[in-house]
């Protein structure tokens, strides 16, 4: 990631880039030291009769990258409350790798050290997560006629009221026995 700063510019050591939704490199002073890129799948199974597990499909995971970062020098406070602003924004960015650009990523976690033997900064590990979006589509969907009008919907009724079930309606089977057995 690339300094904000064109005096202190070390763009050409950079490997990884964090950009805007405009394309501009934010927290340009947190350094990477290292950045875990995971795509991954998970496939679908199911149990035959014979018990013989089946994969039928598989289903593509977000992808998660985890960029370990130090902040040092006079700006490390000013660069912890870029990367919390935008944590609690919810901003897209895109990762711009050595091998590709992984765009509609957010940051899901901002967790950080602050080892003795760093005064003037932290450790910080951003852990980001792809946000896939789905848009819904919505159809009529035409009620279908019941074969038997008991059947049918009760739409159309109203609001009906219980009726209650007579007495000797209620006494279960067993309780049935019992009186027979007293009445002997």
């Amino acid at each position: 990631m690339a300094s904000n700063n064109t005096e202190n510019s070390t763009a050409a050591l950079d490997v990884v880039a964090v950009l805007d939704a405009n394309l501009n490199q934010v927290f340009g002073d947190a350094r990477p030291v290292k950045g875990s890129f995971t795509e991954d799948s998970k496939q679908m199974e199911h149990p035959l009769e014979t018990g013989v597990q089946v994969t039928d499909h598989r289903v593509i995971q977000p992808i998660e990258i985890t960029l370990t970062c130090m902040l040092v020098g006079d700006e490390y406070r000013q660069v912890y409350r870029q990367i919390k602003d935008i944590f609690m924004r919810g901003d897209m960015l895109t990762v711009q790798s050595r091998v590709e650009s992984y765009p509609s990523m957010i940051i899901l976690s901002m967790p950080h050290d602050e080892p003795p033997d760093i005064q003037d900064g932290a450790m910080m590990v951003i852990k980001l997560r792809e946000a896939k979006f789905v848009e819904a589509q919505f159809t009529d969907v035409k009620p279908v006629k019941a074969k038997e009008s008991k059947n049918s919907g009760t739409t159309k009724r109203g609001e009906q009221k219980a009726t209650e079930t007579p007495p000797a309606r209620r006494q279960s089977t067993l309780a049935k026995a019992a009186d027979a057995v007293t009445k002997k």
